[in-house]
């Protein structure tokens, strides 16, 4: 019977990936992120013949802060069909369910096929993986789709003995795919041309590989520059602020010390997260923190395991770098960072399990590794209907901000820049020109932010801790130079009413 089953195993998959996300897609635009906007409003602008630019942005500037390609992945669907937010979901889903070949093609490289194929399930029925294919219209899955296939054709082009074929050139254009889908392919790149150095044709394929990726990096700097971007903020920028929210507080360039503590926060946080991911537990409990903790040394564990039996693993070395670079980074996105490599967290576990357990006799070993499975299984199969991935009630607050730009279009002239904590989302709703108001607890810089860049309108909102911390001693000043538009309870829009 379940031999049988087996041979359907993709049909059996399809129906349950499929069935899931179509079920939990939204019927309208959720995500108050503010990233799926920007990728959206990006790709009208490629549509527009604008170029690359933030037409949300005032002066519309050259836009490198999100890479290319998936703005252009959703140029088509603007074209034809404008903001048709529902076959946005579809191409995303759709490049969620090709990753899932790919995965199962290269777990095959290192495990038994049913096996593999068993991995391959465990993550397509993950909570998190449904949740980005279904809700999200970002870039995640885009790149997951990229990096698996990358990894595909390295596998290939280590066991060639030439090192300019067919493959190679897929694996290098893979690269250049992952990099400009999300500027953490740069991970992938390093993984592999460590791993290459294993491979036939080491130094050649090395080289090659090494050559053309980094002619296509020093182009995409050398455009920045040109262009002279007046969109300032840049990952560097970001990565080097102690706290990217308060900027005021300096750098941790010189100082090892926040270096070191930057690491085991970022260790400390996220292997929590790949542990609630593995066991779905809701409330916070010492069992939970316990086998959050197992897990991941597990996890490690099965890394360690697998590159002592083969130090060309491309995956150990992907998994690690990877990981180390979301540690380091200082925005903290939840579990949205983990998505592209757990997949391989996952692999890892289950080649952990199995090599602990092969100290115990057959029979007790395969009721261990099952039960185990099973208890997976259960709780992916749990967080699928307890976690509403596709929630039509936005928190309250989220609710009045929206209302606030639906009033601020319907109702305010066609020109007016925006100050907005959420400056993406007010262009999404109002097709007004909005920015940020800068991060600092000094008002007359807010204030000196607004008459350069001619502010007319902000929108005050209640979900922000920004917002308390630093535009309320601004209002406290300056409230004489501002007069309420539109208030609903504690979200309002003010128009500037002086500047001299």
């Amino acid at each position: 019977m379940v031999n049988r089953l087996y041979k359907f195993k993709w049909l059996i998959l399809s129906f349950i990936f499929w069935g899931a996300v179509i079920l939990k897609i939204p019927h309208q635009f959720l995500d108050l992120g503010g990233d799926s906007a920007q990728y959206i409003i990006l790709a009208e602008s490629i549509v527009e013949g604008k170029g690359y630019k933030a037409i949300n942005y005032p002066g519309d500037p050259f836009f490198h802060y999100y890479p290319p390609v998936f703005s252009l992945l959703l140029s088509p669907i603007i074209y034809f069909w404008g903001r048709n937010f529902y076959l946005m979901h579809i191409l995303v889903a759709f490049l969620g369910y090709l990753s899932l070949f790919f995965l199962y093609s290269i777990f095959k490289k290192y495990i038994y096929e049913k096996r593999a194929f068993l991995v391959t399930i465990l993550f397509a029925i993950n909570w998190l993986f449904v949740l980005y294919c279904s809700k999200y219209i970002l870039s995640e899955i885009p790149y997951l789709f990229f990096s698996v296939l990358t990894i595909f054709f390295v596998n290939k082009y280590s066991e060639r003995s030439s090192f300019l074929d067919r493959t190679g050139w897929f694996v290098l254009l893979g690269l250049i795919l992952c990099y400009f889908t999300r500027y953490i392919g740069i991970s992938l790149f390093l993984s592999t041309l460590i791993a290459l150095l294993f491979s036939r044709q080491k130094l050649k394929k090395t080289v090659f590989i090494f050559s053309g990726f980094m002619f296509f990096f020093i182009l995409w700097q050398v455009i920045i520059y040109i262009l002279n971007s007046s969109f300032s903020v840049s990952h560097y920028k970001q990565f080097i602020l102690l706290d990217p929210y308060r900027p005021f507080l300096g750098n941790v360039l010189f100082n090892v010390k926040f270096i070191i503590l930057r690491f085991i926060e970022g260790v400390n946080y996220y292997y929590k997260i790949l542990g609630k991911l593995f066991f779905f537990i809701g409330k916070k409990s010492l069992l939970g923190d316990f086998l959050f903790l197992l897990s991941f040394i597990i996890v490690l564990f099965g890394i360690l395991y697998t590159f002592l039996r083969d130090k060309g693993c491309l995956l150990c070395y992907y998994f690690l770098i990877y990981f180390l670079m979301i540690v380091l980074w200082p925005f903290k996105e939840g579990e949205r960072f983990v998505l592209p490599i757990l997949p391989f967290a996952y692999f890892y576990f289950i080649t952990g399990i199995k090599k602990i357990l092969s100290f115990l006799s057959l029979k007790v070993f395969w009721g261990c590794f099952y039960g185990i499975i099973l208890f997976l299984i259960i709780s992916n199969v749990a967080s699928l209907f307890l976690i509403n991935t596709a929630s039509k009630d936005l928190p309250p607050s989220f609710q009045h901000f929206i209302s606030c730009n639906v009033w601020a279009r319907r109702n305010l002239p066609s020109e007016g820049v925006i100050f907005s904590r959420k400056p993406t989302i007010t262009y999404f709703y109002t097709n007004h020109k909005s920015m940020v108001y800068p991060f600092t607890i000094n008002p007359d810089e807010i204030w000196r932010e607004i008459k350069n860049n001619n502010i007319k309108y902000i929108i005050v909102d209640e979900f922000s801790r920004e917002t308390y911390y630093y535009f309320l001693p601004f209002l406290y000043k300056y409230h004489n130079k501002l007069k309420l538009l539109y208030r609903i309870k504690n979200t309002g829009i003010f128009e500037i009413a002086g500047i001299d």
